[in-house]
């Protein structure tokens, strides 16, 4: 949603509908019954479904999996394209009302859902990221970016197998950007709210034809986001992001093991902490086609009966055309959508994640991790070297990490280790600056008998045959 102060007074269009729908080269418009063509921003690239009157069978076999379905709308010609989307599935149905097509499709960019992307960056900017991970899909996709806006923002992102729309989320989830994909197969990247529809509106007693769900809903706000990333050896990274407004704790956890760095993890953590924090209103606008909106855009909506009255940003677009649609109508989902079916299914997805071994089984918030990719810590007879701490060659030796500044106080703590013969090595926590020090066993619960907001771990190794190649020390 937009600030105003602006004063809007709509002026209302001509309505002069022209339709037209294509499956492959075939003009169906005059059997379309119904017919829906939806365009999301950022949540993903679009789906249709069209059901054809199909008297007689007179339809059977002419069209399959991968023909083309357009649809068109204008109030003057009718030759504006809104939709270009590929055939995934067609049903033939009889009822008591008669013999039908239903036709399910996807947009044409559907293999951006498809194709696994393997990447790695570090401090690059996430519109960067983007077109670098663009140029890695095949050239046959057509993929452009002449509308990916440049940023100034820094990313580290180490992605291996990871779906490439699934990219473009973590990529707007940080950046607090919008994507799509548009029908000429282009995709555009933008700041979320920074453009403004000024050519369509949705005004009661213009265009208006009804309005629901339209609220708050607090049902899916949160007040902290828990992130578990996994360094390279498997150990947990974790980082919680906690509202300054919590008074009740309404948590949900994410677990992402491409987030292989704690800047990852926290970058994660409050990115989505942002996402269910301060909800806009939302609700399903429905009016007369909309000839210019896109997905992303700021659009007037003005309804007084509601109270009504400002710029919301359409997160879907969905065209509806058909006998029982009555003509070209066009509904808008705006700022957050409401719980359905879509939603709960990918909360359920989300949750999966979860359903795994219990790496974090007494719920810390943090993690201080070390993964010895550089020399770091104060050392006796010790060394880091190949992404390994050791002893400089002796039986014994001791390493103290750098001190960590806490933003509250640390209660609890345990100690997870990766590498070679680690039988015999020792382990220890301070939260008072290295003045005493605490034992700690390895995958063990410690509650720290000095409690502070400052954490340092001390490791005596005791042969040198040990090689510590990860470290994580988690704690609330």
């Amino acid at each position: 949603m937009r600030k105003s102060t602006q004063i809007i007074i709509p002026i209302p269009k001509t309505r002069n509908t022209h339709c037209r729908v294509l499956i492959g080269s075939s003009d169906v418009t005059a059997r379309v019954i119904k017919s829906s063509w939806i365009k999301p921003v950022t949540s993903g690239v679009g789906t249709f479904n069209i059901k054809l009157s199909n008297s007689f069978g007179q339809l059977n076999g002419l069209y399959n999996r991968g023909d083309t379905a357009i649809f068109y709308a204008d109030n003057l010609d009718g030759t504006t394209q809104k939709f270009y989307g590929i055939i995934d599935y067609v049903k033939n149905d009889i009822g008591d009302t008669g013999q039908f097509l239903q036709i399910d499709g996807r947009h044409r960019a559907y293999l951006l859902n498809e194709f696994l992307i393997c990447y790695s960056a570090t401090a690059k900017s996430t519109s960067q990221i983007l077109k670098d991970i663009i140029n890695k899909l095949p050239a046959n996709y057509g993929i452009t970016y002449e509308n990916v806006n440049t940023t100034t923002d820094s990313m580290d992102v180490e992605w291996n197998y990871k779906p490439f729309w699934d990219c473009v989320l973590e990529l707007t989830n940080f950046s607090r950007y919008d994507a799509y994909v548009d029908d000429d197969l282009d995709i555009h990247y933008f700041e979320e709210n920074s453009i403004l529809n000024e050519d369509d509106a949705i005004v009661e007693g213009d265009n208006l034809l009804d309005s629901k769900e339209w609220g708050t809903n607090s049902l899916y706000e949160k007040t902290r986001v828990t992130v578990m990333g996994q360094d390279d050896e498997g150990l947990p990274i974790i980082h919680t992001a906690i509202s300054e407004d919590e008074i009740e704790i309404k948590e949900i956890f994410i677990k992402d093991n491409s987030a292989n760095t704690e800047q990852r993890v926290q970058d994660l953590a409050n990115a989505n902490l942002i996402e269910v924090t301060n909800k806009n209103p939302q609700g399903i606008i429905k009016s007369f086609g909309l000839e210019t909106t896109k997905p992303g855009d700021n659009l007037w909506i003005i309804i007084p009966r509601q109270q009504i009255a400002g710029q919301y940003k359409v997160i879907q677009i969905t065209h509806k055309f058909g006998m029982i649609i009555g003509g070209w109508r066009t509904e808008c989902l705006t700022e957050e959508e409401p719980g359905g079916t879509s939603k709960i299914l990918r909360d359920m997805m989300k949750s999966t994640n979860v359903i795994t071994e219990a790496e974090n089984v007494n719920k810390f918030n943090y993690s201080y991790n070390f993964t010895y990719d550089e020399d770091t810590g104060t050392h006796s007879n010790t060394e880091i070297i190949e992404g390994v701490l050791k002893t400089t060659g002796g039986a014994t030796g001791t390493w103290i990490s750098p001190n960590r500044t806490l933003s509250e106080n640390a209660t609890k703590c345990e100690i997870k280790v990766s590498g070679d013969s680690l039988t015999g090595t020792k382990y220890y926590i301070s939260s008072d600056g290295g003045l005493s020090w605490q034992r700690v066993i390895p995958n063990t619960l410690t509650s720290m008998k000095t409690i502070s907001q400052v954490l340092q771990l001390k490791v005596n190794l005791n042969s040198v045959s040990t090689q510590i190649k990860s470290l994580a020390l988690l704690y609330s």
